[in-house]
C-alpha cells in the first residue's frame, strides 16, 4: 500500500514538474549594440462596390528596415535607430493605371499621371531614418530625426505632403512601436494559453482599422535548426474609422465591417528576445456609406490583406 501511494506521488510530482517546464516567458529584449534587418512585405486587394459598380485596386509594398540598438545612457534611456534601406511598391487602379517604384532604380523625371504624386512620397521615405528613444522602463520617451524627412513635404503637392506627414508622424511611430512590443503577456504561458489585444492598423489617408485579436501560444518548433516559440493569431472583430479632417474628397460616414477569415503566425526566439518571423492574412467585408460632394452613396467593401516580416540573417 505504501509503495502504491509512493508510486502515485512520484507520478503526480513528475506531472507537475513537466507542466512547470512547459511554461515559458515570451519576453522581448533590447540588446545593446545589436543590429538587425527585417524584410517587411504587405499586399492588399480591395473591391469597392459603389452603387453597384466595382472599383478594384491592388497594392504591394516591400521595405527593408535596419534597426541598430545603441548604448543605454546614465539616465537609463536607450536609442534605437531605424533606417528604411530600400523600398519597392506597385499599385494598380481601374483603367489599367499602374504605378511602380524601386528605390534601387528611382525615376529620373516627374510622373504627371494621377498616381504620380505617390512616387514623390516613396522617394522621400526610401533612405530615411529616425531614432526611437526608450526610457529606463523600455517605453517610448521620444522620436528624433523625422523633421529632416518632413521638410521635404514643403516641396510636394498637398496629397503627397499629407501622406508623407502621416508616414513620419511622431505619435504614430510611437504607437506602432509600443503596439509591436506589447504583443506578449507578462505572465508565463504554456501551450494552449490565449490572450487578446486591441491593435490599430493605419491604412493611410486618415483611415484606421482597429482589430480585436486573439493570440495562442502553440509551443516550441524547430526551424532551420533553431528552436523557436510559435504563436498563432486570429482577428475576432474589426472597426473602421476615418479622420474627419482627412483631405480625401470621399468621406466614410458609416461602416459595418466583419472579419470573414483570419490567420497569423509569429515565430519568436527567446534567446534573442525578438520576433524572427511574422505573417498574417485577413479578409474583411461589409457595408459602408461614402459621402462625396454632399451625396451619400451605399458601398460594399471586400478587402484582403497579407503581411509578413522576416528577419534577414
Amino acid at each position: 500500500m505504501l509503495r502504491t501511494v509512493g508510486f502515485v506521488a512520484v507520478i503526480c510530482w513528475a506531472g507537475l514538474a513537466s507542466s512547470a517546464q512547459a511554461q515559458v516567458k515570451l519576453e522581448l529584449k533590447h540588446t545593446e549594440g545589436a543590429q538587425t534587418t527585417d524584410l517587411v512585405t504587405s499586399k492588399t486587394h480591395q473591391i469597392l462596390s459603389i452603387n453597384g459598380m466595382d472599383v478594384e485596386t491592388t497594392s504591394e509594398e516591400t521595405v527593408r528596415v535596419r534597426s541598430a540598438i545603441g548604448t543605454r545612457k546614465a539616465d537609463g534611456s536607450l536609442p534605437i535607430e531605424t533606417k528604411i534601406e530600400s523600398l519597392r511598391a506597385q499599385i494598380s487602379l481601374p483603367g489599367n493605371m499602374v504605378l511602380s517604384f524601386d528605390s534601387a532604380n528611382p525615376p529620373d523625371k516627374k510622373d504627371e499621371s494621377p498616381l504620380g504624386f505617390l512616387l514623390d512620397v516613396f522617394k522621400a521615405v526610401a533612405g530615411s531614418s529616425y531614432t526611437i528613444i526608450l526610457d529606463k522602463n523600455d517605453k517610448v520617451a521620444s522620436v528624433e530625426g523625422t523633421q529632416k524627412v518632413l521638410d521635404k513635404a514643403t516641396e510636394l503637392n498637398p496629397m503627397a505632403a499629407e501622406m508623407l506627414r502621416s508616414r513620419m508622424d511622431v505619435e504614430k511611430i510611437k504607437h506602432s512601436h509600443e503596439q509591436e512590443t506589447d504583443i506578449f503577456p507578462t505572465i508565463l504561458v504554456r501551450p494552449g494559453d490565449t490572450w487578446e489585444k486591441k491593435e490599430d492598423n493605419d491604412i493611410g489617408g486618415g483611415q484606421t482599422l482597429a482589430f480585436q485579436r486573439r493570440y495562442e501560444y502553440q509551443g516550441p518548433v524547430n526551424k532551420d535548426g533553431a528552436m523557436l516559440e510559435k504563436i498563432g493569431s486570429k482577428a475576432l472583430s474589426v472597426t473602421y474609422s476615418m479622420d474627419p479632417n482627412a483631405s480625401s474628397p470621399a468621406k466614410v460616414t458609416k461602416s459595418d465591417l466583419k472579419v470573414d477569415s483570419s490567420e497569423g503566425t509569429i515565430l519568436f526566439d527567446r534567446k534573442l528576445g525578438r520576433v524572427v518571423e511574422r505573417s498574417g492574412k485577413i479578409k474583411i467585408s461589409g457595408d459602408m456609406t461614402l459621402s462625396i460632394a454632399g451625396n451619400e452613396l451605399p458601398t460594399k467593401l471586400n478587402l484582403s490583406m497579407e503581411s509578413s516580416v522576416k528577419l534577414e540573417k
